[in-house]
């Protein structure tokens, strides 16, 4: 049963969510008639991102809460995409989930996006969203999983987003999946920004795009930092330092002002963390970009 703690801890998350800061009453009816539904009629929902790209969740998704609240619920991440890329980009999104991000980066941004996600039935949720959008065009969904080396490897399954590569202490229904390494990928090519949002699998993934790393077309990558990582056998420090040696490093996107903020480290809270390098480059894109329209604010 969820407490009444967490309860205020998501509803001060959305209240002070900056699409919300200005609506604050809103936003919390928002949230009650989200929690109210979803008891009543247990359903998908199709809910709006940012322009006209849309997407479809249900209490499934551990994040639908604040996409119904908030639209861009990693705020800073999905703005600098929106912001950053361009339509000659290519936007590489592993561990995709129901791919929100390639969405948003194929979709309103106009660049051509690989995504990558090995769980079947959220597999099937990623095309459904591509689908939807009418991005197939720009947008290739792979039911692979990214590594160090090309192969086999076992997943865990029925977690929703939390799903990850198994360890010897995983226990209940595991599934056999694909390994492929991203420089086998993307071979010579390069790309322009990548997420990763692996569950722990972070370090795995960054020895297997060492080129792809050192291409000095990439210019950032979104990493999520949670202390997963330690179930195999690498700390969110490791990642860190991994990322430094290629010249990346931390920083907050501010998506209302377009102002870049150098962090001293990784993001502790457990979310996502910004990684750049050639900012004069980044600067002068996030400076130029199209205004984006979002929860009715044009940004």
């Amino acid at each position: 049963m969820v407490s009444i703690g967490s309860y205020l801890d998501t509803l001060r998350q959305i209240t002070a969510h900056p699409l919300n800061r200005k609506r604050k009453a809103s936003a919390v009816i928002d949230y009650l008639r989200w929690n109210l539904g979803q008891r009543l009629l247990d359903r998908d929902h199709v809910l709006p991102l940012a322009g006209d790209a849309r997407v479809i969740l249900s209490r499934r998704q551990n994040y639908a809460t604040l996409a119904y609240t908030c639209a861009l619920w990693d705020f800073s991440e999905m703005m600098f995409l929106l912001h950053a890329l361009r339509p000659t980009d290519k936007f590489i999104d592993i561990g995709a989930n129901v791919g929100t991000y390639s969405v948003l980066a194929s979709k309103v941004a106009g660049a051509s996006s690989i995504a990558f996600e090995p769980i079947p039935t959220t597999h099937d949720e990623l095309m459904q969203n591509l689908r939807l959008n009418n991005i197939l065009d720009k947008a290739v969904g792979h039911r692979l999983c990214l590594g160090s080396t090309n192969g086999k490897i076992h997943m865990t399954i029925g977690r929703g987003a939390l799903d990850h590569v198994a360890t010897q202490g995983d226990t209940g229904k595991l599934l056999e999946t694909e390994v492929v390494r991203l420089d086998d990928v993307l071979q010579d090519g390069g790309c322009r920004l990548i997420k990763i949002d692996a569950e722990g699998y972070e370090a795995e993934i960054l020895s297997g795009a060492t080129k792809t790393l050192q291409n000095p077309e990439l210019i950032g990558l979104i990493v999520e930092l949670n202390g997963a990582g330690l179930r195999y056998g690498h700390s969110n420090e490791s990642v860190h330092e991994t990322l430094l040696r290629y010249d990346f490093a931390p920083y907050r996107y501010d998506g209302v002002d377009r102002s870049l903020y150098k962090e001293p480290t990784f993001n502790t809270s457990g979310l996502n963390t910004l990684y750049l390098r050639d900012l004069g480059l980044i600067e002068r894109r996030l400076r130029d970009a199209s205004a984006v329209t979002v929860r009715g604010q044009t940004l």
